[in-house]
């Protein structure tokens, strides 16, 4: 409730429903990015080759990463929808910053610097989470947070967000590790998603971490995203490789945080 009081709050896509008495989609699921022009490139790459109807972004598209501006340019190119993670929300209200960890606000700081009154403008009109069909896509938790920490929520309190959601699906981000949770006449269930292909039960809900593009955090320097065929319920986990070594370089260049560099190795 908080975090929608800073931004605009939500949006309803109108122009590719996902209903599922039109023609079956393809969703395309990313999230944070992080800066990372190289990984972001080679996903597109990918998303392309495997003939997706519509690709979503978590938010995060910055931060960590020396090529931010890069990113927003190819994110609007390619007219990908995006909800507001934590970063762009610090960017948007500069006092949000002491909520990072020395490293990440200085990180932050720097990326401020990168970004042209543009990109600014465009940050500023991210709404908190984006509903189409029956998918919600937030970066944080649902319904709308952008800073609540998947790994921070009570598996209670877990069975009783899925029980109440309007939608069957919710696609998150933030904490960099693919996830999958579940709720069903079985109750809850809760595993790591790996490169894989999982048919999911149109009877129960789900909440799914796609983890991140740019700045991976499971121990697997892949760039990974997720795309969901509405039709068949199938979830496919994307593992995509890309020029780790150029985002290394450009990150010593740049002046931003070594730490972010050692992250990518």
């Amino acid at each position: 409730e908080a975090d929608a009081e800073i931004a605009n709050v939500g949006d309803i896509d109108l122009i590719n429903p996902l209903s599922r008495e039109t023609r079956t989609m393809r969703i395309a699921v990313i999230s944070d990015i992080h800066g990372n022009a190289a990984a972001f490139r080679e996903v597109l790459k990918d998303i392309e080759q495997a003939e997706v109807s519509v690709v979503y972004s978590l938010g995060d598209n910055i931060g960590y990463g020396p090529e931010p501006e890069a990113v927003i340019r190819m994110m609007r190119e390619h007219e990908i929808p995006s909800i507001i993670g934590n970063h762009e929300l610090a960017v948007n209200n500069p006092g949000f910053l002491d909520w990072f960890n020395p490293i990440a606000r200085a990180s932050l700081e720097k990326t401020m610097g990168f970004l042209s009154g543009e990109t600014l403008d465009y940050i500023a009109e991210l709404p908190f989470y984006r509903i189409a069909g029956n998918c919600r896509f937030v970066h944080g938790f649902p319904p709308d947070s952008a800073t609540e920490y998947l790994f921070e929520v009570t598996p209670e309190r877990l069975a009783q967000t899925l029980r109440e959601s309007t939608e069957n699906i919710c696609f998150v981000g933030h904490t960099h590790e693919l996830m999958l949770v579940s709720h069903g006449d079985g109750g809850l269930s809760k595993r790591p998603l790996k490169q894989e292909t999982v048919v999911l039960d149109a009877g129960c809900g789900y909440l799914v971490n796609v983890g991140s593009v740019g700045q991976p955090r499971d121990g697997d320097n892949h760039a990974k995203y997720v795309i969901f065929d509405d039709q068949s319920f199938e979830l496919e986990v994307r593992f995509v490789a890309y020029n780790i070594t150029e985002t290394v370089n450009r990150i010593y260049q740049s002046g931003l945080p070594e730490q972010h560099a050692w992250c990518l190795l």
